[in-house]
């Protein structure tokens, strides 16, 4: 298996292939070399913007082809692996801490964001909004090549104007207006960000609303409500992500894993799994390895 790299600001390897890198910011034209680094778990918001060529990338298990105008954002957590670019593929790419998106974002836009690309991490943006964010772009490109006591200020200024301008162009895509976050996604908001916080995962509802203050039936009412699902299952969700990160990047024996993700013991870890994925574990890792032997015949065809 190869190993899972984790996708941060701080990866020496990462660091070649970027123009600027303060820790929290990062811009890079030629992302060639990058298909060298996966797979990779991200850290941080990575925002890309195709201005020629395609490419197919895998997204947390999903494939995803990027073309002219198109518009791409994947969140932290995410796995990114099996890209594939054309020889004349070309973007606009900026690397975003989730420290410093929190700090430059509002709390609502933050959170609207991730959830809209969460769903489709690929958007075509209109001709006139590909200009707009290749002006921003081209703009914070020349000020990080122009070192000067004002520089990080001037490009923290540029980054939130850019923000902004972005927004009111991704209106047309969330087909909604700014307003302040209701108490009920202001709940299901803090519940997201508790499962994406914490490692292994508590699976009870009743934890998480324990920790929000709230009962086990109004934290089902509020993910009923606003993300159609039960809190239940967006936990399976979080934990089979997990499951699937441990099966798949390490070898770690499926005892390991099962303890690791704090499972009471072998028998229920392995019915979880069955329940959840169709197969036994030992079966779900024999048909990870077949895949990815498949995919590396597949690339060297």
């Amino acid at each position: 298996m190869k190993k899972l790299r984790k996708g941060n600001l701080t990866d020496p390897e990462a660091q070649k292939f970027v123009l600027y890198n303060d820790g929290e910011l990062a811009f890079c034209q030629d992302i060639h070399d990058v298909l060298l680094l996966l797979p990779v778990q991200l850290e941080m918001y990575s925002i890309g913007l195709a201005i020629g060529g395609k490419a197919m990338v895998e997204i947390s298990g999903k494939s995803h082809e990027i073309k002219k105008n198109d518009l791409f954002i994947c969140a932290p957590n995410n796995i990114v692996e099996n890209g594939l670019m054309s020889v004349d593929f070309k973007g606009c790419f900026i690397f975003v801490s989730s420290a410093y998106a929190q700090r430059i974002m509002p709390l609502q836009d933050t959170w609207e964001f991730k959830v809209l690309f969460e769903e489709n991490p690929v958007r075509s943006l209109l001709p006139k909004e590909v200009e707009i964010f290749c002006q921003y772009y081209d703009l914070l490109c020349s000020k990080v090549q122009d070192p000067n006591p004002a520089q990080k200020r001037v490009i923290d200024t540029l980054m939130l104007a850019f923000v902004y301008d972005m927004q009111n162009n991704l209106d047309r895509i969330r087909q909604n207006k700014q307003r302040p976050l209701t108490s009920g996604e202001s709940i299901y908001h803090r519940f997201i960000e508790l499962l994406e916080a914490s490692y292994p995962k508590q699976r009870a509802v009743s934890y998480y609303a324990d920790c929000l203050h709230i009962t086990p039936k109004y934290l089902s009412s509020v993910c009923k409500q606003i993300g159609d699902q039960r809190p239940s299952d967006i936990i399976d969700s979080y934990v089979l992500k997990d499951i699937n990160y441990l099966m798949k990047h390490t070898t770690k024996s499926v005892k390991e894993i099962a303890c690791e993700l704090e499972f009471p013991n072998l028998s229920f870890f392995g019915k979880y799994v069955r329940e959840h994925l169709g197969m036994s574990p030992k079966a779900y890792r024999e048909q990870i390895i077949i895949n990815n032997e498949q995919q590396d015949i597949r690339r060297q065809q």
